[in-house]
């Protein structure tokens, strides 16, 4: 009993000092001592209750020492341990404390509202507020425990507002926050004091901001020097929110100075939870000090930048941490836009080495975790560390410590923390880092091409900016003003028409409404990039003449929502001798820099080799079955068989389920096609391939299965995967990570992948493939080269069969109007950019 008590008056008290020091060192050995009692039972007495619910509750203040959102799920799924014990102690309170069930639900309806925001699902915050409503109506405004539904409704309008970018929303949301923050203060509650507030608790300076009012604000004061890291980034978004207001220098420079404390205790490891975010701060502090002139050039822009370095090292560690794809998406959510701002930043000073890295480390951030993480056991057994490895490669597969579902001792990101400080990982060099431009040239001409282009699209702030590396050209960058995406483009117009195609993709009136804004994207994109082309070919020409033999091998980067445009299907100027820009160059894609260079280090396989093709299993795709035919009777007569086939069978062919698809990658398999259906959605879990189970129901394959498996492949080679399916190179919403199917199966291990953008028609993808095929096997093109080629004859509008089609594909083959984009620009290609090693023809038209 002694050991019991000392355990729950050891969290009571330790609570203050753990929030203060940031260490969640501190927060283990609480659950230790919580789960200790609960190993040791009570005579006559179940602790089991209690100890679970102040376990849970750590783990929801875990965040504030660094915890992970793998710590937060493991909180949320025993929302009911607390909501249950504070419903069984209800008949033994006095009277005149409240009713605990009013806490619980308060409590539940938050954590609900959080995980919401968290996934943008505005349905289910819009039921929350009917739900939160409802108990506002409930419950007396003298009830003690009234602050805590006033915090609920704050924080499910809040959320709302947020997530739909409704000020109104969020003006609603601060009346209800402000006398939830002070009603709990107020309460005289022991635990009112830790209870949860607003980072900034000054409603009046949020007012403003929403309001674009000025209103009478409390002087500012400095928190002390021994304030805690939480209470000093409130006091910085503070400061920041009156310089906002009133653009006063004296406030933007009493700003840089508390930020600056907050980097000190950064570096100390002392604030975790906050290091991304005020190091950032600190970076646009900076820079905003520049742009008012009060720095020479070179300290001002000396500054931003090493903050915003500093900054998206410490997210690309936050991502690292995270345990899984779905989460490591939630922490790198930001990371991208900043490292476009950082590049832009950089640029706008002359510093281009640094605009190169700081898109490497926004950009991709998921995808670099994902590889990253793969390696982490053979890092950790090269450090001697091999009780950590052993535990890693247990909770990879499920079988160690950190699931959600389990009460824990510790935190379930304990381990993972453990694993990577071991590394250094949040120390300089401590895991595998960005590319450099030399090491970026050096990979491109490994792989026989001719530039990396990272585009960025200009705003209101400013022009298109691109960033040139090539090991003939060097390094450089220029403005492109036309490369834009501002409000009524052509790239917001395709944006909306792809959109309003998603939901009615069977209304004829919508789909021509998207072909004409994918058409009108075409006419912008060469406009838009073209200029920097023409600048490349010409320096190329005047140092080689035999230039003009072979067309440009362009590797692609584009940010944001550029990633969505066919920059391939560009059309050229009406006087050029061809109307598209793969007639005249070889254009590849990448995530990012450091993901290009991964499929360079990669050999090919030779295509007939061993390869695999997975027909659609519910053969609702009238032309997969003749896709799938046709490649195996022209090509792979001894490719082995997945899914189902008109001319087979059920017992003739295997089942092609997510697991035997994952398989492929690690077992020497060539070429990989699948031809089924795909989607992308808004998030990893719902970007997928549709497969089938070992019994035959839908089972998909996601981006999460996809990267959270262990990779096993051998690094130094990796397959060809081909994506038959719609929208598999495609980000709904988190455009600028780039997490697309393709991207996925990069990372995952392929040396190629070649995916879609959009909303394919089955038979003339299925006529495309055969071409592409046929131009990979037969002509012993490279993938990217292959590609080409396929889409170049698509173009002609004299085309003649290679010598491989037959069938309901000659048929195919006559009908009119192939040329159009819609029909062949949909496929991309990602991974190695150059030609084939074995056979060095371009695949000119």
């Amino acid at each position: 009993m002694a050991a019991a008590l000392d355990a729950v008056n050891a969290t009571a008290e330790g609570l203050d000092p753990l929030l203060r020091s940031g260490d969640p060192e501190a927060l283990d050995r609480l659950l230790r001592r919580l789960r200790s009692v609960q190993d040791v039972p009570l005579p006559g007495v179940d602790p089991t209750p209690t100890m679970e619910s102040l376990r849970t509750l750590l783990l929801g203040i875990s965040p504030a020492v660094g915890g992970t959102y793998q710590d937060v799920s493991a909180r949320r799924a025993h929302m009911d341990t607390i909501l249950a014990h504070l419903q069984g102690i209800a008949r033994s309170l006095p009277k005149g404390v409240g009713d605990p069930a009013v806490l619980a639900r308060a409590l539940d309806l938050s954590s609900r509202a959080m995980a919401a925001k968290e996934t943008e699902d505005t349905d289910a915050l819009r039921k929350l507020l009917a739900e939160a409503e409802a108990l506002g109506a409930a419950v007396s405004d003298t009830d003690p425990l009234r602050f805590a539904v006033e915090g609920a409704l704050g924080s499910v309008h809040a959320s709302l507002g947020i997530v739909t970018r409704d000020k109104e929303a969020l003006l609603r949301a601060l009346p209800h926050m402000e006398k939830g923050a002070t009603g709990a203060k107020e309460s005289g509650l022991a635990f009112g004091g830790e209870l949860p507030v607003p980072w900034m608790e000054n409603f009046g300076l949020i007012r403003d901001a929403l309001t674009g009012e000025a209103t009478a604000a409390p002087e500012h004061v400095s928190p002390p020097p021994d304030a805690s890291m939480e209470d000093l980034y409130a006091s910085t978004l503070a400061l920041g929110a009156r310089f906002g207001r009133d653009r006063d220098p004296a406030v933007l420079d009493a700003l840089i100075d508390e930020l600056e404390r907050l980097r000190e205790g950064v570096r100390a490891n002392r604030a975790p939870r906050i290091a991304a975010d005020a190091l950032w701060h600190l970076a646009e502090a900076y820079h905003m000090r520049s742009l008012l002139g009060k720095d020479a050039p070179d300290p001002a822009d000396a500054r931003a930048l090493d903050a915003a370095e500093e900054a998206l090292t410490a997210l690309a560690a936050d991502v690292l941490l995270q345990a899984g794809a779905e989460h490591g998406l939630l922490a790198a959510r930001t990371g991208a836009s900043r490292g476009v701002r950082a590049a832009r930043m950089a640029a706008s000073y002359g510093k281009l080495h640094e605009a190169v890295a700081a898109l490497e480390l926004g950009r991709a951030l998921v995808l670099q975790a994902a590889s990253t993480s793969s390696a982490v056991p053979e890092l950790l057994e090269a450090a001697g560390r091999h009780d950590l490895a052993e535990s890693w490669r247990a909770a990879a597969a499920g079988h160690g410590p950190g699931d959600a579902g389990e009460v824990p001792g510790l935190l379930p990101s304990s381990l993972r923390r453990q694993a990577l400080e071991a590394l250094g990982h949040r120390r300089e060099g401590g895991l595998p880092g960005t590319p450099t431009a030399a090491e970026l040239a050096d990979g491109l001409a490994e792989a026989g091409a001719d530039v990396l282009l990272y585009l960025v699209s200009g705003d209101e702030e400013g022009p298109g900016l691109v960033i040139a590396v090539g090991p003939e050209l060097g390094f450089g960058a220029g403005a492109l003003p036309q490369l834009s995406d501002v409000k009524g483009g052509p790239l917001a117009r395709y944006v909306d028409a792809a959109a309003a195609r998603d939901l009615s993709p069977a209304d004829d009136s919508v789909v021509q409404a998207w072909e004409e804004a994918l058409d009108a994207l075409c006419d912008w994109a060469f406009p838009a990039l073209g200029p920097v082309l023409g600048g490349i070919e010409e320096r190329l020409a005047a140092a080689d003449d035999q230039w003009e033999d072979r067309p440009l091998r362009v590797v692609l980067v584009p940010c944001g929502r550029l990633g969505v445009v066919p920059w391939h299907a560009a059309r050229l100027p009406a006087e050029a001798a061809h109307e598209r820009l793969c007639q005249v160059a070889v254009i590849s894609y990448s995530a990012s820099g450091g993901q290009f260079l991964r499929t360079v280090g990669r050999a090919p396989r030779d295509p007939a080799e061993a390869p695999v093709l997975v027909a659609d299993p519910s053969m609702s795709l009238d032309y997969a079955d003749t896709e799938v035919s046709a490649l195996r009777d022209a090509f792979y007569p001894h490719a082995r068989l997945y899914g189902t086939l008109y001319d087979r069978e059920p017992e003739e062919m295997e089942r092609g389920t997510p697991d035997a698809v994952l398989g492929f990658l690690a077992d020497g398999t060539s070429v990989l096609h699948v031809a089924s259906h795909g989607k992308a959605g808004t998030r990893p879990t719902v970007s997928a391939l549709d497969l089938e189970s070992d019994e035959g129901a839908p089972s998909p394959l996601t981006i999460t299965r996809l990267l959270d498996r262990e990779h096993q492949q051998n690094p130094g080679e990796g397959p060809l995967v081909v994506l038959s399916a719609c929208q598999t190179d495609l980000s709904k919403r988190d455009h600028d990570e780039a997490l697309t199917l393709t991207a996925a199966f990069v990372a995952a291990g392929a040396r190629d992948v070649v995916g879609s953008r959009w909303l394919a028609q089955d038979s003339a993808s299925a006529l495309l493939m055969a071409v592409f095929h046929h131009r990979l096997v037969v002509d012993g093109l490279s993938p990217v080269d292959a590609l080409r080629a396929a889409q170049v004859w698509m173009l002609d509008p004299h085309r003649e069969d290679p010598g491989s089609l037959r069938g309901d594909l000659l048929r195919e083959m006559r009908r009119a109007g192939h040329d159009r984009p819609a029909l062949w620009a949909a496929f991309v290609h990602q991974g190695h950019p150059g030609p084939s090693t074995t056979n060095t023809t371009e695949g000119t038209a």
